[in-house]
């Protein structure tokens, strides 16, 4: 249902921004280094991980996450995020629920290595909160870095790379991701974006994430 949601959020936005304007007289064109670094997004997402040294345990959350970048110069942009996941830990003798929350705040810079193609990294602070109910709160503080590179092709964009966040409440110390982005009008994109662990920290190992939203350009 909420995939569907975001589907109708993204034609509804085109929708209305075409309202009482003619039709051009060609499609319009999407330029191939129109890379956007100002944008606010929402998505679901969803993760899952074994517990480390414990074959039979598993966490498995979904949640909702939404994000914003803003440029207000070239090569520098600002970005800001959170979100929440209901989380369950199951097992042979049962399961316990949790909430979690991040959240981060950072600042990000980008270097032109082709009309079409960035290299970036993204520097900041990340905070989160694990509520586990009668059984306790952990939370943390830590450093964020993502190098990475971003890519337009058309209505394409691409993005990849990997992320260290030294937060000891964050599902892993090390990750990789890749997201792809299609452009459903210029001002509106729809993604995805997959995670991958490197490694373990001191409670999870082989940790996967899913994330699919929409993005509004501006």
């Amino acid at each position: 249902m909420l995939k569907k949601t975001l589907a109708a959020l993204a034609l509804a936005s085109c929708t209305l921004a075409h309202a009482g304007t003619p039709a051009p007289a060609v499609p319009p064109t999407v330029e191939p280094d129109d890379i956007s670094y100002s944008n606010v997004s929402v998505s679901w997402l969803r993760q899952w991980a074994n517990v480390d040294g414990f074959s039979d345990l598993d966490v498995d959350s979904n949640g909702v996450a939404a994000a914003l970048e803003y440029s207000p110069v070239n090569h520098l942009y600002l970005a800001l995020g959170g979100s929440w996941s209901d989380a369950e830990l199951s097992g042979p003798g049962g399961s316990v629920n949790a909430d979690y929350w991040t959240l981060n705040g950072g600042v990000g810079g980008y270097i032109p290595l082709a009309h079409n193609v960035h290299f970036v990294t993204e520097v900041g602070a990340h905070y989160a909160d694990l509520d586990l109910g009668g059984f306790g709160n952990l939370d943390d503080w830590g450093v964020y870095v993502t190098p990475h590179v971003r890519a337009k092709f058309g209505a394409f964009e691409v993005h990849g790379g990997v992320t260290y966040n030294s937060n000891d409440v964050a599902p892993t110390e090390w990750s990789a991701f890749a997201r792809a982005l299609y452009e459903v009008c210029p001002k509106v994109d729809l993604f995805v974006t997959g995670t991958f662990g490197l490694g373990s920290n001191d409670v999870l190992e082989d940790v996967f994430g899913l994330n699919v939203g929409v993005r509004f350009k501006f």
